[in-house]
């Protein structure tokens, strides 16, 4: 019976609407009417409320209008990938990488449609992935289903390389892209680094040096196979290798122990042939060894014979002289302070007061006995040698003539 004037319209949850009602003025005239259209555009898939609330000049304002309604999904297919870049890392020549994939997902309410799906780029191949699931991908994927798009590397050449998965669908947003790196080096194989020689210099003979490393190093991108390390060449007694080098992972190291006990006074030489598959086949490297034999720093007194047996020789008379001989093989000079004989014998000597490293003299010792039977003496040198006096043990038996009766023979007779 009285004017309506409208002062406020408004409008809550997913619902929107249009009027023809004016707000404010005019107002509306009694017994007079206007018009709302009310819509729905459901953000999610649920049971959704609402309401339009319009306020005015009449008794119980506002008045509410209460709204429901159910968002329901689309069905349309939604392509989702768990990653978007693929790196399948080093790989060497001529050699294939493991599968590596990536899951393709329908996420929508409707069936994903694959129309095609290729792989670009040098070295990189499609495989059937070897895991089920998720299976290859085929022409379609149900909702909320899901399958796999595999591939593998197998480098031509060497260096970086790039490719992609392209997924041609009917999903928004097709072609879905992946992209995809490697690279490609060189065939793994073992190698083997020596160092060219070891060098004892001078040792004293006869005894053993400190040990020397022989280092057995792999740079190669394999393990280091050692079939054999064996010493071989002149001096090769005077040297020994232990411990163990018949693997020697990549990029890593093994040492052996080598060491020189000197046979001989001088330059001595061998080798360490070392057999191993370090250059991709079996190869034999060698290190040079070498060292000097060198006298002790100290006299060393060396005799020849340390004793002699003449035998028999008739009383009074002197057997041929035998010989001694004495070395110096020690580092310094030996000092000969007396040469002596014994007994029934008789020394002449032509050996120096002081005798070089190195050198040797003799000394020559006759028999000749002063008595009948058994004799026995030494010959003693003595000098600034560990062992002084040196003594050489000698023996003989003195014999004499006799003539038995009218005979025209003498004979000897030895002993009693």
């Amino acid at each position: 019976t009285a004017s309506l004037l409208l002062s406020g319209i408004t409008a809550s949850g997913d619902f929107a609407y249009t009027t023809t009602c004016p707000l404010l003025t005019p107002p509306i005239a009694p017994a007079g009417t206007c018009t709302f259209n009310i819509t729905f555009t459901p953000l999610t898939a649920a049971a959704l409320s609402g309401s339009i609330s319009i306020a005015s000049n009449a008794p119980g304002s506002p008045h509410v209008i209460s709204l429901t309604g159910t968002g329901v999904p689309v069905a349309v297919p939604n392509l989702t990938l768990n990653t978007t870049a693929l790196d399948l890392g080093s790989q060497a020549l001529g050699t294939s990488s493991i599968e590596s994939g990536v899951l393709v997902s329908n996420t929508g309410f409707a069936t994903l449609n694959l129309t095609s799906i290729t792989v670009t780029g040098s070295g990189f191949a499609r495989v059937v992935p070897g895991s089920s699931p998720p299976a290859d991908c085929g022409a379609s994927v149900a909702p909320g289903g899901n399958c796999q798009v595999a591939v593998k590397f197998t480098p031509t050449v060497l260096g970086p390389a790039t490719g992609q998965i392209s997924i041609v669908n009917n999903a928004t947003g097709s072609p879905h892209l992946v992209s995809l790196a490697a690279t490609g080096i060189a065939f793994a194989q073992p190698s083997i680094s020596l160092p060219a020689s070891i060098a004892f210099g001078d040792q004293v003979l006869n005894t053993t040096s400190n040990a020397s490393t022989l280092s057995i190093g792999n740079p190669g991108t394999a393990a280091l196979s050692v079939a054999s390390v064996v010493i071989s060449g002149t001096n090769a007694s005077d040297f020994r290798v232990t411990g163990d080098c018949s693997s020697v992972a990549s990029s890593g190291t093994c040492a052996l122990t080598v060491t020189f006990t000197p046979g001989a006074i001088g330059a001595r030489t061998a080798q360490i042939d070392i057999t191993s598959n370090g250059g991709g086949t079996s190869v034999t490297d060698s290190v040079l060894l070498s060292g000097t034999g060198a006298l002790a720093p100290r006299p060393i007194a060396e005799l020849t014979v340390t004793a002699i047996g003449y035998g028999n020789n008739i009383f009074g008379g002197a057997t041929p002289s035998q010989t001694v001989g004495l070395r110096n093989s020690g580092g310094v000079a030996l000092s000969i302070q007396g040469i002596f004989a014994t007994g029934d014998f008789v020394q002449t000597s032509s050996c120096p007061a002081s005798l070089a490293p190195g050198a040797s003299c003799i000394v020559s010792v006759m028999f000749s006995p002063l008595g009948l039977g058994s004799r026995t003496g030494e010959l003693q040198i003595l000098t600034n040698a560990s062992g002084s006096p040196h003594r050489v043990l000698l023996s003989g038996t003195g014999c004499r003539w006799f003539s038995q009766s009218q005979s025209r023979f003498f004979l000897t007779a030895c002993g009693n």
